[in-house]
């Protein structure tokens, strides 16, 4: 598991730090591939032709049921990802109560991978989220 720096944990020094979520790194079409396997496929109804996001939550909420671990369909900060969208497994603000055991992290990392026919290099990270981006401030010019 990736470690999470100090900085961004939340603690009683620390109450507010960025929102980080250590999530598993994917492109959206591979959540439409999955609604489409599973019938789940909704299209935007002034462009039939277009699939509609709502297809990816739907995806992602039946991906939560068979791994029987609740995932979270965000978007990371676009600058500091490598991807174009994640699956949370928890955030620095929910690891106390979501985070599993290594053990267990470990099985449902692996059903997701087999579920949605992923690499077995393709692990989870923290993603900083695109509705909170990071900001650099004056201490991080010398790193």
């Amino acid at each position: 598991m990736a470690q999470l720096l100090d900085e961004y944990r939340v603690t009683a020094d620390n109450p507010d730090p960025s929102l980080v979520h250590f999530a598993i790194p994917l492109d959206i079409d591979i959540l439409y591939e999955y609604a489409d396997k599973h019938n789940l496929t909704e299209y935007l109804p002034r462009f039939p032709n277009v699939i509609s996001p709502e297809s990816a939550f739907k995806a992602t909420e039946l991906l939560s049921q068979v791994v029987e671990c609740e995932l979270d369909f965000r978007w990371p900060f676009g600058a500091t990802a490598d991807c174009g969208i994640i699956l949370g497994l928890y955030t620095n603000y929910t690891m106390e109560e979501k985070m599993l055991v290594d053990e267990d992290q470990e099985d449902v990392i692996q059903m997701v991978q087999e579920e949605l026919g992923l690499d077995k290099s393709v692990r989870p990270k923290w993603y900083f989220d695109a509705l909170d981006p990071w900001e650099p401030d004056d201490s991080d010019e010398d790193q």
